[in-house]
């Protein structure tokens, strides 16, 4: 367990990491932030930085998404890959037992448990795999919707102040009709 999550702090930090914060400004938040973290203990950059890259929050954060369905699906696809790897590995253990029956030193019980894990991986990769399959669609709508917004924000950011910058994002937040555009695409994102 980090301390990111032994003091509670994952939807904080998702939440400013989301903001824009910078794991420089996310840490300063947080160990000047009374009440944080018990015993006026001080959590590192390192820390922050590390859960973040853990948690899909690292690296440029406009990249990064707040849909929750975008998320899941990434870890969705990450747990896929580990479980094909591990498939992998019980194929070859079984490939090699294979050849040790003749020799008659294969120990039922690992064989039994063996087969087991492959059962429940199998199992596992099924539902994984339906998952991200009823997910791809919105998932790529989204993250293009997303990236042509991020393009189109950074060639104006260059154009105007940043004043005038943040004062685009929030008229751009609360217009109504752009905000029922991005609903129909990502729901859980507005």
């Amino acid at each position: 367990m980090t301390l990111v999550e032994q003091y509670n702090l994952t939807n904080l930090v998702r939440e400013k990491r989301m903001q824009g914060m910078s794991y420089r400004e996310l840490t300063d938040y947080i160990n000047n932030t009374k009440g944080l973290i018990p015993n006026n203990y001080k959590i590192s950059h390192n820390s922050i930085a590390r859960y973040c890259r853990d948690h899909g929050l690292g690296g440029d954060v406009s990249e990064q998404s707040n849909d929750e369905a975008v998320n899941v699906y990434r870890e969705n696809c990450k747990s896929l890959h580990d479980i094909n790897t591990a498939l992998d590995i019980i194929s070859v253990q079984l490939d090699e037992m294979n050849k040790q029956v003749g020799k008659g030193s294969v120990n039922v019980k690992d064989l039994s448990v063996m087969i087991n894990s492959l059962d429940k991986l199998t199992l596992r990769r099924q539902t994984l795999t339906a998952s991200i399959g009823e997910m791809q669609e919105k998932v790529y709508k989204y993250e293009t919707i997303s990236r042509i917004i991020g393009t189109v924000m950074a060639k104006v950011s260059v154009w105007i102040t940043p004043e005038q910058y943040e004062e685009l994002k929030d008229m751009l937040r609360q217009d109504p009709i752009l905000c029922e555009a991005l609903r129909e695409v990502a729901p859980s994102n507005i």
